[in-house]
């Protein structure tokens, strides 16, 4: 079984190099960013001042040294992730073709369609490239999902990659809603997966 570990900030510069790879294709980060061409730089930049603040929330989670990881945030941790809000920062917006406006519309529809009930968020995950199919993305869900099932509360995701409703699917997650962002935005799918019992 792999070992999924929390991730301290010691593990930045690496991290960022695996969810910047991972991102390449992912509409949720391309179009609200307006990237286009080479994306993998300013994706990998974005991530590092993502991942500058979400590292000392103790939200990150990694396996293999780092070539996978996901950011799942617990019901104890949702008030200081809002307070903190890693991906609201004027540096990522910087990185944007319209200064944020489109970035923070979309992110701000994106967390409308959330629920407001205690879960476990899996606000993003990450495998790099040359270790896909191996495994890793799936640990990374299974622990999670193991603690949420613990907590006796949902977890819930959003995608804007049609193929990983199906890798979702194989944990557990189920489709709740589906929408076209606003303003010509990919389609994304919001994921739900309910404790045993529910």
């Amino acid at each position: 079984m792999t070992a999924v570990v929390r991730a301290g900030p010691a593990r930045l510069d690496a991290l960022a190099s695996t969810f910047g790879q991972a991102f390449v294709n992912e509409p949720m980060m391309l179009w609200p960013m307006g990237l286009v061409g080479d994306v993998a730089d300013p994706l990998t930049r974005c991530f590092r001042y993502f991942l500058d603040e979400a590292l000392g929330l103790g939200v990150v989670w990694e396996v293999a040294d780092g070539d996978g990881a996901a950011v799942w945030v617990s019901p104890e941790q949702a008030h200081a992730w809002k307070a903190a809000d890693p991906w609201n920062q004027e540096r990522i917006g910087a990185l944007t073709d319209d200064g944020g406006r489109r970035y923070d519309a979309f992110w701000e529809w994106v967390e409308s369609r959330t629920p407001d009930e205690p879960i476990w968020l899996l606000d993003s995950i990450a495998v790099a490239p040359a270790r896909h199919r191996q495994g890793l993305g799936s640990a990374l869900i299974a622990a999670g999902c193991r603690q949420a099932a613990a907590a006796g509360v949902p977890a819930f995701l959003s995608t804007g990659t049609r193929r990983n409703v199906e890798i979702y699917g194989r944990s557990g997650f189920r489709v709740v809603d589906e929408a076209d962002a606003p303003g010509g935005g990919p389609r994304i799918w919001f994921m739900r997966r309910d404790p045993p019992g529910d």
